[in-house]
């Protein structure tokens, strides 16, 4: 495969999975400029066939929650593009399923009838459950939106996303890891001290027609490695089956 091919094709790729994530951050108020920005991480949308969902990690909505029983202007609020994308969930948890701790993850409802700005996302579309789990050296492909390359200015801010492929180092019963273990050393170095902010990030394989596969969500990441929970915890109708049962699954208010 030539240069400009390969260029190509990780171009479409990188291109495809931005569809389905997006930056989730906290601000101190609506109106606060985006350098005063408290914490942010990454959201994935899924369409399982019966809810439209937004999943992140269950340690970014605690910062939320800790910022917001202080100072209750804090706001929980995802950027859907460039330019005037952002939107702040007018309360959070009137849109939140399920919560786990243990397996750092957070579900919302997130339908499209609810963005009154336009956008280019979509919703990741799984159609067989349960989510299979993915295998020891596998190739998964994750993309994140780091919070040292994000770039603001006065009322502006430009949230930078990469795409970052790993082989699966080893995996347990709540997740799977790629270690900086010479299949992954060069990826790691390259995102050292940038992975900040990918908390939240969607991983994908590429089943036997070439298709993409929800298999995880980063959840925390080094130079010497990069930790997810498996994609299969989640449930279509938006709860979470933790391994060690203690999933908190709420209706929406």
């Amino acid at each position: 495969m030539n240069s400009q091919l390969k260029e190509k094709l990780v171009q479409q790729l990188s291109d495809e999975l931005f569809r389905f994530c997006g930056p989730i951050f906290i601000a101190p108020e609506l109106n606060s400029y985006p350098n005063q920005m408290i914490a942010a991480g990454t959201y994935a949308l899924i369409d399982t066939g019966e809810k439209r969902l937004l999943v992140t990690c269950c340690h970014v909505w605690d910062e939320y929650e800790k910022h917001h029983d202080k100072n209750s202007k804090v706001i929980l609020a995802v950027s859907l593009g460039e330019g005037e994308s952002c939107i702040a969930f007018q309360n959070p948890k009137s849109h939140r399923i399920a919560i786990d701790r243990d397996l750092d993850l957070v579900v919302f409802e997130f339908e499209p009838e609810e963005i009154k700005i336009p956008h280019n996302k979509g919703w990741f579309n799984i159609s067989d459950w349960p989510i299979a789990r993915i295998e020891k050296e596998d190739h998964i492909v994750t993309m994140g939106f780091p919070g040292a390359w994000r770039k603001t200015s006065h009322a502006e801010c430009n949230f930078r996303c990469v795409a970052m492929p790993f082989a699966v180092s080893d995996v347990s019963n709540t997740g799977f890891a790629a270690f900086s273990d010479g299949k992954n050393n060069q990826v790691l170095n390259d995102m050292k001290n940038s992975l900040g902010g990918i908390s939240g990030s969607p991983a994908y394989c590429f089943n036997t027609n070439r298709e993409l596969r929800l298999v995880g969500f980063a959840k925390s990441g080094s130079e010497m490695a990069v930790f997810f929970t498996h994609a299969s915890f989640l449930q279509p109708d938006g709860s979470l089956s933790s391994a060690n049962g203690n999933s908190e699954s709420l209706p929406a208010i």
